[in-house]
């Protein structure tokens, strides 16, 4: 069997790994259009903060601290400006996956001809034609790059050399923040704007409870509520942790709780998250979110404001946030944030989409070609999914995993249920999930869910329950016991017996709701 794997980044390297695994050698390449593995990780700023925590960004298969791959941090669960590049050059090293990619090779075209995918590739300028059984496309949703438009600067999307300039940033993702924030710096001595044209949803890299990354706060047992529950309670707690900040450090003390902010700008701040956050079209868990601190202050101390949408496509006139009076602006420097895309349908001649992947990953006809990659998660890491998506498409392909019956008919209504759960995205382009509701869909098919009987032990299943959640704790080759024993309980004492009390109480409620939904059938009373 010929298999390709196209793109040699997290997914790419970690499908590239399973598959080595699974099938000889021979039978596997990987194409890469840059000369390196490590995807968008590789040219990173020295300040850029990563949004995934160490903790969860982690191949299971491959476990190593940041403070291992570089200079340890003051908080070291972050891999920071290229720290997961080097995780990624690390595990590429480790598993000798070097030898069996191509760099420099760009795909520019396939289709199903005659029993087999047709791949149109080129390298140094030069087009092949290959044939291959089965396709891995690993690329992921391309990032289009912030386009800067200059009047009176060179075009540039290199920011370090933007200073002294009036610059408006469009987009609310976390690419057009990040560059705001950046650019915001005093020492740049930009005036710098963010058009929004509704509210964004901004969660603390650092949480006000344990000062730890927000995710560490998120176990199994906050998991195994309801998604609308969660969404009910989750939005009434953000909005008491947005203004109650300082009695949550103070009821929670720790290390690095103190903000640089005085009070008028911490007030100012508040104001801005709950503004931003009353914006935001849809709930808690349907949208995603934005993680920077550095934003917030950056607004609370005025170096950075927030506009409306421009008035017209001249991009000088802008709505003000409230959009009740107008902006003169002109700007110096116009950069478009407009976030990530998908490639299939212009590789593929229109033929292949989004919502014909089972589970996002898995062709509903073609059971030869799979997505790595492309699942956008609201909360959680694109590479954690990744793997999980590798381990199951490299089992579908190998014939470890059965796919149902009725595929097509499946993931139809699969789509339908996600689109309408994901009101506000655009699901031809972006297939968005929850990490660890999607994971553990992942993992019951695969019979990998760290249930009480998989573990065999009452505490370390308890320990998987109360720890941070993670891909790690699924129980398979990569499940390492010793290493879930030394894990931490970040939640504190008091959230934990509230969650337990609350699960406790829906039991009954649970059991009657059963019971009510039973139908007594003819044969049953016979």
């Amino acid at each position: 069997m010929k298999i390709a794997v196209v793109g040699a980044g997290s997914s790419g390297l970690v499908t590239l790994k399973y598959l080595l695994d699974t099938y000889p050698a021979t039978d596997i390449v990987c194409f890469e259009k840059s000369r390196s593995v490590r995807g968008c990780w590789g040219d990173q700023r020295p300040d850029f903060v990563s949004t995934s925590t160490k903790y969860t960004t982690q191949f299971s298969c491959f476990r190593q601290w940041s403070s291992e791959v570089a200079p340890k941090q003051n908080f070291e669960e972050f891999y920071r400006g290229a720290e997961f590049g080097d995780y990624l050059d690390a595990f590429a090293t480790t598993f000798n996956l070097r030898e069996h990619i191509r760099f420099g090779v760009e795909l520019r075209h396939l289709e199903w001809i005659g029993g087999g995918w047709s791949l149109l590739l080129a390298e140094n300028g030069e087009e092949e034609r290959m044939t291959f059984d089965s396709i891995f496309f690993c690329t992921g949703l391309v990032n289009q790059k912030a386009q800067v438009a200059s009047t009176g600067i060179p075009s540039t999307d290199k920011y370090e050399g933007i200073c002294n300039a009036t610059v408006v940033i469009v987009g609310g993702g976390e690419s057009a923040a990040d560059i705001a924030t950046y650019l915001a710096k005093p020492e740049h001595n930009n005036t710098v704007f963010l058009s929004l044209r509704s509210g964004i949803r901004v969660s603390p890299r650092y949480h006000p409870i344990r000062g730890v990354p927000s995710d560490f706060l998120r176990n199994r047992l906050l998991l195994s509520f309801d998604k609308r529950v969660r969404n009910r309670v989750g939005e009434r707690f953000v909005t008491f942790r947005i203004r109650f900040d300082r009695l949550l450090v103070w009821w929670f003390p720790h290390q690095g709780a103190t903000k640089n902010l005085n009070d008028r700008a911490q007030a100012l701040r508040r104001e801005w998250d709950l503004k931003l956050k009353a914006r935001a079209k849809g709930e808690l868990f349907n949208v995603f979110h934005n993680k920077s601190d550095d934003f917030l202050d950056a607004v609370a101390e005025k170096r950075l404001q927030i506009i409306g949408p421009p008035i017209d496509e001249q991009w000088t006139d802008y709505f003000d946030f409230d959009q009740t009076t107008t902006l003169h602006l002109s700007p110096d420097i116009l950069v478009r944030s407009t976030g990530y895309r998908s490639q299939l349908a212009e590789l593929s001649g229109g033929v292949i989409c989004l919502k014909d992947f089972y589970h996002g990953c898995v062709h509903t006809d073609r059971h030869n070609l799979f997505l790595i990659g492309f699942a956008r998660p609201i909360i959680g890491n694109i590479p954690s999914i990744g793997e999980m998506q590798a381990r199951y498409t490299v089992g579908v392909l190998s014939g470890k995993y059965t796919l149902p019956t009725a595929l097509k008919e499946k993931q139809d209504e699969a789509w339908n249920s996600l689109s309408a759960e994901y009101g506000t995205i655009n699901t031809e382009n972006v297939y968005p999930v929850e990490q660890f509701a999607y994971c553990d869909t992942l993992a019951r098919e695969m019979g990998i869910m760290p249930t009480l009987a998989a573990v065999g032990s009452l505490r370390l299943w308890l320990k998987i329950m109360l720890a941070p959640a993670s891909t790690m704790h699924y129980v398979d080759e990569c499940f390492d016991r010793q290493a879930i024993k030394r894990e931490k309980v970040y939640t504190p004492v008091i959230l934990l017996v509230f969650l337990a009390l609350m699960r406790l109480i829906g039991v009954p409620f649970r059991l009657l709701k059963s019971v009510r939904n039973v139908r007594i059938t003819p044969s049953r009373m016979r």
